[in-house]
């Protein structure tokens, strides 16, 4: 199999990303009671280039390859899952602008590290009129909402007479540009997990959008580059946070046992067999499962570097391989949480608060578990009834 690691771009990202661990464990209990990152630390990540890592080299860009970026997010959400996932979704711009005209493209990104806040999903109703679209909607889940500089929301094109319909005879969907400006983000986002990533809904209310301002995901990028011949690259990165959150916690919970006395006796909780099995499981567990998802990611990365349309077979790894990624990182979290026993239940525990982070992961649309039906319909050779394979 192809080394990815023979092609990796971005590493310097990802020892800046590294570096900034003390300085985000420090803001954590601000991120949690805030709901949203201290603006230090945003100017932190963007002096970092996290949130550029994937502009195109073209633009004078990192164009940082899909397992750096991974690694990247990774080491953002060991040290705070709401940083990692601020960061995983504050970055999509690099995939949009390999969708704009030139132009547009460096008017918007002009910053490489403008925060983006994105909703893919279709909550956007954009009405044709000349020159572009007049939008008006409201998208739920804006993470990075309270830090972006640009948002951008799916719609729904319609013309007089209702939907355009497109080839396949589906509803056209278009995703349009807005500056933060144009937005009303809405106090929606009250969770017990991922407090800090202000995933807020965001609404527009007829707002003209240029032609120009808008994009589709599959319809091929005006950049050629590998990163972005393949739509959903863009989402290669979003298990690091479930996988940097189980690092962390099986990491917390190894300290907890070598610190915490057990009574009657006075034994360490790391002295226990069934402690000891379970972060043994637990390790195995994301090990194999990281482990996976590189060789799904990098099976994929070398057909697109050598310009060949990636097989069914390999979309299908992929996407079973990020489902799994989230989902055995819970399984991990879990296991320590457990683990734990009383010490694990109060707010001030770290094993607390990735609990809760990774349980409010695990429910966003990339880890549903019915993803393995669409898995498994694909391996059998029937339509996955899936567009994200």
């Amino acid at each position: 199999m192809h080394d990815v690691r023979s092609s990796r771009r971005g590493r310097e990202i990802l020892d800046a990303a590294r570096a900034l661990a003390p300085a985000i464990h420090a803001a954590a209990p601000e991120i949690e009671k805030s709901g949203r990152l201290p603006d230090a630390l945003v100017k932190d990540l963007k002096q970092a280039n996290v949130f550029g890592m994937a502009i195109p080299r073209s633009m004078g860009g990192p164009e940082a390859d899909p397992v750096t970026q991974l690694e990247i997010i990774e080491a953002l959400a060991m040290a705070d899952g709401s940083v990692g996932w601020v960061a995983m979704i504050g970055s999509d711009g690099g995939y949009y602008a390999a969708h704009l005209e030139r132009e547009i493209a460096e008017q918007i990104y002009a910053d490489h590290n403008a925060v983006t806040a994105s909703v893919l999903v279709p909550r956007g109703r954009a009405t044709r009129v000349d020159g572009g679209y007049r939008v008006t909607g409201q998208w739920p889940f804006g993470s990075a909402s309270l830090h972006a500089e640009w948002f951008v929301g799916g719609c729904i094109v319609f013309g007089d007479e209702g939907p355009i319909l497109d080839e396949a005879g589906q509803p056209l969907v278009r995703m349009t540009f807005f500056p933060a400006h144009d937005c009303q983000v809405l106090d929606t986002w009250q969770t017990t997990g991922l407090a800090g990533s202000g995933s807020h809904d965001w609404r527009v209310d007829d707002v003209f959008v240029p032609e120009a301002f808008s994009f589709s995901l599959f319809e091929p990028p005006r950049e050629t580059a590998a990163l972005y011949a393949f739509p959903w690259l863009i989402v290669a990165n979003a298990p690091g946070v479930s996988l940097g959150i189980a690092r962390a916690a099986i990491d917390t919970f190894c300290a907890l046992a070598t610190e915490k006395q057990i009574m009657p006796g006075g034994h360490r909780l790391r002295d226990e067999i069934l402690v000891q099995s379970a972060v043994a499981q637990a390790e195995a567990e994301l090990g194999s499962a990281r482990s996976y998802l590189i060789d799904a990611i990098d099976a994929l990365w070398s057909t697109l570097e050598s310009g060949g349309e990636p097989t069914l077979a390999q979309r299908a790894s992929y996407r079973l391989a990020g489902i799994h990624a989230f989902r055995t990182a819970k399984s991990a979290v879990g296991r320590m949480y457990e683990a734990g026993g009383g010490s694990a239940l109060y707010s001030r525990s770290l094993l607390d608060r990735q609990w809760r982070d990774i349980s409010t992961i695990t429910q966003h649309a990339f880890a549903n578990p019915k993803g393995y039906a669409e898995v498994g319909r694909a391996f059998m050779g029937l339509d996955p009834k899936s567009m994200l394979i």
